[in-house]
């Protein structure tokens, strides 16, 4: 019984320690230590640090007696839930075993189609519309790319989501049960951040394409406020499934930058977009949760609004997008949370020790006195190196120690 009582307790300091990290981080206060987040989500990361092989599924599409079956079996949505959960268990395992404080989750479904266009023979297919290409690591590991969109006419673009308004009306759905899964399993040992993507923009524009989608502006602009409205719609929704699985923050993401600015101008996002964002926000906020902002790309331009939206941080701060956090942080001041800025194109992936500990200690000095930094990679893909992760952990963990020694 003493023995039960003791793990109890120290189950209790260990929830605390992490929770109150993070959250004391986003209200721009200074806990014991910087905190670090895991944005790990590829599975060949997962099996790297394992020292596991992959089970390679998405090998089977190359045979061609196994092709129909995998893609007759890989469409079945308890399947595909039953796999992705099991897969992203391992991912946020991982993250817990390297030390982080906090990770993201994003859920996401796929259907296989044939399509001879691809060198497989065959493609996936969001609920929204975009087609990705099936590529397979070198782990046998899936590797989706975004190709292009279905709907690159007003009249495909209908054809689509009349078809497929039922499935995207699951989404929300599978994702909450997905979140509340995760959150069971792990909720005690990690701080989980809800994610509820694809975001509002991407899923206007990429299921069209962004020159169809850019021209549509100028000469259809009622047809693009319906699309964008549509998809606002059922993003709500989604946001709203997430934050019923009782994450305390919740991610919302839209890659609104590209390396040297942003996709449209902060006029055009705000005209398009704003509204829309400040209904999110509100509603997150109202449910006394905090609001993350993912975008990749160089988006000084869009920092101003980002807190004129309410968002309370962003992520991810992308250096090969100049994104520099000593900068940002006397542009915004604390009015947001910076999250991100590891190098995930080199540093993360075949920089050496001391280059990763240099950089972790320039990110905390730049961006963590008096708090609002949580450090992280800035983004992910399957090349990143599991060792150089925990090597900014360790560093994180070494030089991090509020007060601040520098």
């Amino acid at each position: 019984m003493r023995k039960q009582l003791d793990e109890s307790i120290l189950f209790m300091v260990i929830l605390m320690e992490f929770r109150e990290r993070i959250l004391t981080t986003m209200d721009h206060e200074e806990p014991d230590r910087v905190p670090v987040m895991s944005l790990l989500n590829e599975p060949s990361n997962v099996f790297q640090f394992l020292e596991k092989a992959s089970v390679p599924y998405f090998n089977y599409l190359k045979k061609p007696l196994l092709k129909d079956l995998t893609r007759v079996l890989m469409n079945r949505n308890w399947l595909w839930n039953r796999d992705f959960f099991n897969v992203y268990k391992k991912v946020v395992d991982v993250s817990i075993q390297l030390g982080f404080d906090a990770t993201w989750l994003l859920y996401l479904i796929f259907k296989l189609r044939r399509n001879k266009e691809f060198p497989l023979g065959m493609a996936w297919y969001d609920p929204w519309g975009r087609i990705w290409e099936v590529q397979v690591d070198k782990h046998g590991n899936p590797e989706p790319y975004y190709s292009r969109g279905y709907g690159n006419t007003e009249d495909r673009w209908r054809e689509w989501s009349q078809k497929q308004l039922n499935f995207m009306k699951k989404f929300p759905g599978f994702a909450e049960a997905f979140h509340r899964k995760i959150n069971d399993a792990c909720g005690n040992r990690i701080f989980v951040v809800g994610f509820a993507g694809p975001g509002i923009f991407e899923n206007s524009w990429q299921p069209i394409g962004f020159t169809e989608f850019i021209k549509f502006i100028y000469e259809k602009p009622r047809f693009v406020e319906e699309v964008i409205e549509f998809h606002a719609k059922l993003f709500m929704e989604l946001v709203k499934s997430v934050c019923k699985a009782g994450n305390e923050i919740i991610l919302i993401g839209d890659d609104l930058g590209h390396k040297t600015g942003p996709f449209l101008s902060p006029t055009l996002i705000d005209q398009y977009f704003g509204e829309y964002y400040r209904q999110v926000v509100d509603y997150i906020h109202k449910q006394g949760k905090k609001v993350i902002f993912h975008s990749c790309g160089k988006i000084y331009k869009l920092l101003d609004q980002f807190i004129e939206y309410g968002i309370d941080g962003i992520l991810t701060l992308e250096p090969t997008a100049d994104m520099d956090l000593a900068r940002v942080r006397t542009q915004v001041g604390h009015k947001l949370v910076l999250i991100g800025n590891l190098d995930v194109s080199y540093l993360l992936v075949r920089g050496s020790q001391k280059e990763i500990r240099d950089a972790v200690k320039k990110a905390i000095k730049d961006a963590a006195p008096g708090g609002g930094f949580i450090l992280a990679p800035a983004h992910n893909h399957s090349e990143v190196d599991a060792t150089r992760l925990q090597w900014m952990v360790e560093a994180a963990h070494k030089f991090g120690q509020y007060p601040l020694q520098f």
